[in-house]
């Protein structure tokens, strides 16, 4: 039933590009604001924000399938619970948005709209050329790109309906009074599937090339996430070590770069559905 939903799940996705008509978070907003003011402290907080949702979702989903007997009932719950896990907005418009920029030589407007995504970057990040602002960009978009949809059927497929609906939660408390907190958490929920979508990047792209940094990443505790996503995923494009070529700009450079890392991300997923789809076969 998981790998049809899932299924089910990818087609409605591509079909439907996002999905804003399941991915309404303002109940979990709501939900936050209350709990805010019973000071829970951090640890209590993102317990109290993440637990209940969760144990609700998965009480219904037990209720669904050994009480009603509803196979295709759960398959629609499960369907609902991973759309909703999925990333939001539309991340092929953004990176369209970027390229757009780097033709333009807006490096300064690309950086503003880094700075205003969520988690993105940090106070550290003060990029002082182009080449800098394009390397931030790339690291936001490899990580937007994986924390889209990779975590959540990594979850899916190990944890069923519910894991995936808890990485997104946490995804979501990162504005939340236990941001620290949360962010911590998502390190740790980001360190398995990171790896092996990285590990993915080398095999659907430059292999020779990137293997070195993957094998030199891989057991690397303090690289954080996005970081480990840019270099090996950077490493594995063919753009990654020539630079800007003769007579072309390093605008046109960026576009191109940031154009070939978004054709790798859909190459990585459309491995990772085959390889789901034959271990469900073979099973």
């Amino acid at each position: 039933m998981n790998f049809l939903a899932l299924m089910i799940t990818l087609l409605l996705r591509q079909l439907r590009g996002a999905s804003d008509w399941v991915q309404r978070d303002e109940w979990f907003r709501r939900w936050e604001t209350r709990l805010a003011t019973w000071q829970l402290g951090s640890v209590g907080h993102l317990t109290m924000v993440v637990l209940p949702p969760l144990v609700l979702a998965q009480l219904l989903l037990n209720a669904v399938q050994t009480r009603l007997g509803g196979t295709l009932l759960w398959i629609l719950l499960a369907v609902i619970m991973l759309l909703y896990a999925l990333g939001r907005g539309d991340f092929q418009q953004r990176m369209a948005r970027y390229r757009s920029q780097c033709r333009a030589a807006d490096f300064e407007g690309a950086y503003l709209d880094t700075l205003s995504d969520r988690g993105v970057t940090g106070a550290s990040d003060k990029p002082q050329v182009q080449d800098e602002v394009h390397a931030l960009v790339q690291r936001a978009m490899f990580y937007e790109g994986y924390q889209r949809w990779f975590p959540a059927l990594f979850y899916f497929v190990l944890l069923g309906p519910v894991g995936a609906l808890a990485y997104r939660l946490l995804q979501l408390c990162r504005d939340d009074v236990a941001a620290e907190l949360a962010g911590r958490c998502i390190v740790l929920a980001d360190w398995a599937p990171v790896r092996l979508l990285a590990a993915t990047f080398s095999v659907a792209g430059d292999f020779v090339g990137s293997r070195n940094t993957l094998f030199d990443r891989l057991g690397n505790l303090a690289v954080a996430p996005a970081q480990l996503l840019y270099e090996v995923g950077t490493a594995a494009l063919d753009t990654s070590r020539s630079g800007a070529t003769v007579g072309q700009s390093f605008s046109e450079y960026a576009a191109r770069q940031n154009e070939d890392a978004g054709k790798l991300l859909a190459r990585s997923a459309i491995c990772w559905v085959a390889v789901i789809a034959l271990v469900v076969l073979l099973d």
